[in-house]
């Protein structure tokens, strides 16, 4: 099938985006392990999910958008993006996101100090003893219906 020059251009930039789409998704793993301190065996899966990833992108975009056709200018232009992505941007999101992740891990830590001191200003106001009580009392079957054969 042939491909106008137009379309060919077309090509090559979505080829582009979708390689700083590639290389944010890259940097993502990237904060994560940095952010748990990942060990060999975490950032090989992590590294085998990237690689997953990215084939099945490439695939994708070369079924989708090239007509299934090899074209090598689709890994160039998938890198050119990747190469650009990281000279330029990588730093600035890489610090965004280890902020985004520090945010939500307090985020998480003020939310369990919240909970436990909840727990126990219930705890001390005796509300576990009175609401078992409560449910007990509601446990029991209803007096309207013990007259008419309904259990």
């Amino acid at each position: 099938m042939f491909f106008p020059m137009q379309a060919q251009l077309l090509l090559v930039l979505q080829s582009f985006l979708l390689g700083v789409g590639l290389a944010l998704f890259y940097d993502v793993l990237r904060a994560l392990r940095w952010y748990f301190g990942y060990g060999r065996a975490k950032t090989a899966v992590c590294d085998g999910i990237f690689w997953l990833v990215l084939l099945a992108a490439l695939f994708e975009f070369n079924i989708a958008f090239a007509a299934a056709q090899s074209r090598y200018f689709i890994l160039a232009g998938a890198g050119g993006g990747a190469a650009v992505y990281f000279a330029l941007v990588s730093g600035l999101v890489l610090a965004a996101l280890r902020l985004l992740l520090d945010g939500a891990a307090f985020l998480c830590a003020s939310a369990a100090a919240a909970v436990s001191w909840l727990s126990r200003a219930a705890h001390r106001l005796g509300l576990p003893e009175k609401i078992r009580l409560f449910a007990k009392k509601f446990g029991k079957p209803s007096s309207i219906f013990r007259g008419k054969g309904l259990k």
